[in-house]
């Protein structure tokens, strides 16, 4: 029979003793995290952005069978996954705070126009889908509306255009961008009444600043020769531009009207 050297008996005792101390190690670390003391009891929500627009509920919804477990072994991952799944919400960040708590961080969409039939645009270009009446109690968000991949161009056209409007006391109230119509622009005069005005989709941000700008000069003149101011006009056409009565003349007759400066061989 071969004998086993002490050496070797003495290598399979030092084996023994690791693996023996590694299981009362792993006992013990599960006895401890198991103590009630580190099940969670507080979770702290902070939002930064529209307060109004998350509600407490849909916090405990969105956590309720996501966040399961204690201090040690509840998975932050999946409980911030849920959290994105509201809608206002862009970021969240959760951090445990010893030994029962959780910190969370809400970072929400700050929404920037209405997009559309009715979606948000954020500052960072995403569209979602959340309630209007929340991200615009006082209906300051302009609307904004055409192809989504230049939605971004459209809502910057729409600062220079605003820009261009403050500056006469006018207010711009939504802007479209159709493929084949052009760039309609909305805004208010200061009495209060709308304006549609139609400009080219090909021309500049330049040269659409400078086309409102004549258009607004012209306005004054127009409401004497019309004897109102017009309901619609469309400054597409390279030397004048086509002007709908006010509604104490016929809705459907249009006049060609000259900006300053341009030639008169009409359009």
């Amino acid at each position: 029979m071969k004998r086993i050297s002490a050496g070797t008996l003495s290598f399979f005792a030092d084996i023994l003793s690791v693996v023996l101390i590694a299981l009362l190690l792993s006992a013990a670390t599960f006895w401890f995290i198991q103590r009630p003391v580190f099940l969670l009891r507080h979770v702290d929500v902070v939002i930064e952005g529209n307060k109004e627009a998350v509600s407490v509920e849909e916090v405990a919804q969105a956590l309720k069978g996501n966040l399961r477990g204690n201090y040690f072994t509840a998975s932050l991952g999946s409980a911030a996954a849920s959290l994105k799944d509201i809608p206002w919400v862009k970021d969240v960040a959760i951090v445990r705070e010893w030994p029962n708590s959780l910190q969370i961080e809400l970072v929400l969409h700050e929404p920037i126009a209405i997009w559309g039939d009715g979606k948000l645009l954020a500052k960072d270009g995403t569209i979602f889908v959340a309630n209007p009446d929340v991200a615009d109690p006082n209906g300051q968000l302009p609307r904004i509306n055409g192809p989504e991949q230049k939605r971004m161009r459209i809502y910057d056209q729409y600062r220079r255009f605003e820009a261009v409007c403050e500056q006469y006391g006018y207010r711009v109230v939504s802007l479209d961008l159709e493929d084949f119509g052009g760039w309609i622009v909305r805004f208010k005069r200061p009495d209060g009444k709308a304006l549609k005005l139609t400009l080219k989709e090909g021309d500049s941000p330049e040269a659409l600043d400078e086309k409102l700008k004549e258009v607004i000069l012209s306005l004054p003149r127009l409401k004497d020769r019309l004897g109102g101011e017009p309901l619609e006009m469309d400054a597409r056409y390279a030397k004048g531009v086509a002007v709908v009565k006010p509604a104490a003349e016929q809705e459907t007759d249009e006049d060609m009207e000259h900006l300053p400066g341009e030639s008169k061989d009409g359009r």
